[in-house]
């Protein structure tokens, strides 16, 4: 068993069962005292009754005045009933009937209690005593039936059993409803994380239980130190392809010189990878300009970023080759706040349109349609398209299809890699109203249970 809660509340429910019977068998045990204490001083008050009406006669027998006897003596197995034992005669209770009761002889001043059989197989308890009256020593033992008092014993434990169960019940509910309260800031936690992964929230909220405080602390600890990681890389990424650009330079130069050309192949070979470091180089400089200075983890809102994107990319590309380009970006997005992460998103726009304007004319279109938790992207161009079998070679990493705008294939190949990440679709194909590629992409967020 894992959960907490179920190991809790299985603990408590254990304890309250054993308290529970605890205290039943204690208030019971405690109940037939009392009523067995109230029936011995009932009977030692009838053994003070009894020796009031004994009377030692003029031939010095023991007789007992009648009209001083409770009528309880007199019925026939009224429960109640006493013995007078000395040595000139045996006095017994008119309600023994034609039965007796076993009574031995005590000195006097000694008294005994005990529990017996008596007639009709009642339960009786016995009370005697020695005594000396006028003379005379005798043994008086009084006697009463149990019965009634066991029969109330056993109702009184089925009502109270009744109770103990109502307030059983009641406990565990009230346990239930305590446990399930001290566990919701856990759901709250819960609640937090879900959207701290969407990016409504950058750490989680330290107003929880003290038990938990440590944790939560340690997380919101990992998190600013992953950021502050993250945004280390990517810095350390701008700085290094700034690096990069002199020396560069300097072997762009170094194969145009007028020595190399009497080394076709090898000034072939240097420009070839000249070339392909000062793509990685760009890409990794717009990347860090089309990111900005967000943090990672946050939410995707098309109305704040979209703008500043297009802007970034207008000013790419004014001019190609020396010449103005004309290149009217349009884009369409819902005032939506979508659950996808900002830096995936943008640099999964951020790819596509960088390659839509590279072959564009003069037209590119932008459209994000859905909810929260769906996003549907389409990106075409006015340019020349592709044919079936290049969109083919479109999804597989570093094919480029023309190498007069270098780099084509690997920007699509990193969106792809972002598509798959959601477990989305990328679809590559030629634009019916602008006539040039159009990539369309869809995404769906699924919520943790």
């Amino acid at each position: 068993m894992n959960s907490v809660q179920q190991r809790l509340q299985l603990g408590l429910i254990a304890n309250i069962v054993l308290l529970m019977l605890l205290l039943w068998w204690l208030v019971a045990g405690a109940i037939e005292k009392f009523g067995e204490e109230f029936v011995q001083s009932r009977l030692e008050h009838d053994a003070d009754r009894l020796l009031s009406a004994l009377q030692v006669d003029e031939s010095g027998v023991l007789q007992l005045t009648p009209d001083r006897m409770t009528n309880l003596y007199k019925q026939p197995f009224s429960g109640h009933y006493f013995v007078v034992l000395n040595d000139n005669k045996t006095l017994y209770s008119r309600s023994l009937w034609d039965e007796s009761l076993a009574v031995s002889r005590l000195p006097k001043g000694v008294v005994r209690q005990w529990n017996t059989q008596g007639p009709l197989g009642q339960t009786l308890l016995v009370w005697a005593g020695g005594f000396q009256k006028q003379g005379q020593r005798f043994t008086l033992a009084v006697a009463e039936d149990l019965t009634p008092l066991s029969e109330s014993l056993v109702r009184f434990n089925w009502y109270f059993a009744g109770l103990s169960l109502l307030t059983l019940m009641l406990l565990l509910g009230v346990q239930h409803y305590v446990v399930r309260r001290s566990f919701r800031p856990l759901e709250h936690i819960l609640y937090e994380i879900k959207n701290l992964q969407q990016g409504a929230v950058g750490e989680l909220s330290e107003d929880v239980p003290a038990e938990v405080r440590p944790l939560v602390r340690e997380v919101n600890h990992l998190l600013r130190l992953l950021g502050e990681r993250l945004q280390r890389s990517r810095n350390a990424l701008g700085n290094l392809a700034h690096a990069l650009k002199g020396p560069l330079s300097l072997l762009t130069r170094l194969g145009q010189q007028e020595s190399m050309r009497a080394l076709p192949d090898l000034s072939a070979s240097l420009k070839q990878q000249t070339d392909n470091i000062r793509q990685l180089m760009d890409r990794e400089l717009k990347r860090a300009r089309l990111m900005g200075q967000g943090a990672p983890g946050v939410r995707f809102a098309p109305q704040e970023e979209m703008p500043v994107l297009v802007d970034v990319l207008q000013r790419m590309f004014t001019a190609v080759d020396g010449q103005k380009k004309s290149l009217d970006i349009h884009w369409q997005a819902p005032d939506v706040v979508f659950v996808f992460d900002r830096d995936d998103m943008l640099e999964l726009i951020g790819n596509l349109l960088d390659n839509a304007c590279k072959w564009a004319k003069h037209q590119v279109r932008c459209e994000l349609r859905g909810d929260e938790y769906h996003l549907q992207l389409a990106v075409e161009d006015d340019g020349p398209g592709c044919s079936d079998e290049e969109i083919k070679q479109l999804t597989a990493r570093g094919v480029r299809i023309d190498e007069a705008a270098p780099g084509h294939g690997l920007g699509l190949a990193i969106v792809r890699d972002v598509v798959e990440i959601y477990g989305g679709t990328l679809t590559l194909g030629r634009s019916s109203t602008l006539g040039g590629l159009r990539v369309s992409v869809c995404l769906e967020k699924h919520t943790a249970k």
